[in-house]
């Protein structure tokens, strides 16, 4: 800068030869790279939950008390495993998240376009071949006739079983009817999806291997899953959360989240030492209950 432009700046803002007060300052509204103040960044509100379960307690007809004041929320997008004894209340439990009951006393919200569930037996129809069945899911969501196909075929894909399509369950091995009926619960497309015991049936590998399966169908998906099973070393396999169910009347008894789940399986030394943690809480509970 030349000096009679530095003058001519010290003239501007000096006061004028006639005694005139200096002129104000113009305040800054350019922003932090002009004034060297860095504004503080408001933390980002956490998304409200996909599920929400608020003193949720379940009792049939004058029977004993099933669930006890369950309060749990789920995030979207999140996998949680619902783990316990038998008899504690988890299929239950995930029947009242689907609609399919009414608690006793407290509530549950779930998004508007509801869940689909999965269940322990396939339930394909058997005259129909795999994606004559997932069509069906399709028909029963409203899409029209000239679409179904096309897209029964991407959703077996996306199940890795395009190419079983036009068979039939009985030509199917339990392994690749499991496959079929995600499909054709994915086929739902609603935002929730709550599979109870969906591999309890199958042999280990076969298991394996769906666990594999499912993971990459969430990841690709982005759905809410809540998977119940009472196969501990499943549940610290497939889950970002584990929540332990109390013997009845079931009760949240403890919860463990999964920080790294990329990369995991079913023999991973990460997977066996929560396991071991899981059950010693879980023989606590049972023992706690025969006592």
């Amino acid at each position: 800068m030349t000096s009679a432009s530095r003058q001519a700046r010290g003239a501007a803002s000096s006061p004028s030869g006639d005694g005139a007060a200096p002129r104000p300052a113009v305040p800054n509204l350019l922003g932090p790279s002009f004034d060297g103040v860095t504004p503080v960044l408001q933390p980002t509100p956490p998304p409200p939950p996909a599920v929400r379960i608020d003193g949720v307690s379940k009792r049939f007809g004058d029977g004993p008390l099933v669930l006890d004041d369950v309060a749990l929320d789920i995030a979207p997008g999140e996998f949680v495993c619902l783990l316990g004894a038998s008899g504690c209340g988890k299929s239950t439990l995930l029947n009242l998240i689907a609609g399919l009951d009414r608690p006793t006393s407290g509530s549950i919200q779930t998004p508007a376009e509801g869940s689909s569930v999965m269940f322990q037996e396939s339930a394909l129809m058997p005259w129909l071949t795999a994606r004559k069945n997932v069509e069906l899911a399709l028909r029963l969501r409203g899409v029209p006739r000239g679409e179904r196909r096309e897209k029964a075929l991407a959703l077996l894909d996306t199940v890795n079983l395009a190419d079983a399509a036009e068979k039939r369950p009985h030509e199917l091995s339990g392994g690749m009817r499991q496959r079929v009926a995600l499909a054709r619960a994915l086929a739902q497309d609603r935002p929730v999806l709550l599979m109870d015991e969906p591999f309890a049936a199958l042999d280990a590998i076969t298991r394996d291997l769906l666990h594999e399966e499912l993971e990459r169908v969430w990841r690709a998906t982005g759905r809410t899953i809540v998977f119940v099973t009472h196969n501990v070393r499943e549940a610290a396999r497939l889950g970002q959360r584990v929540v332990l169910l109390s013997s009845r009347p079931g009760k949240v008894a403890g919860e463990w989240r999964i920080a790294q789940t990329v990369g995991r399986r079913i023999e991973s030394p990460e997977v066996a030492a929560l396991s071991v943690e899981i059950t010693e809480q879980l023989r606590k509970e049972i023992r706690r209950n025969a006592a």
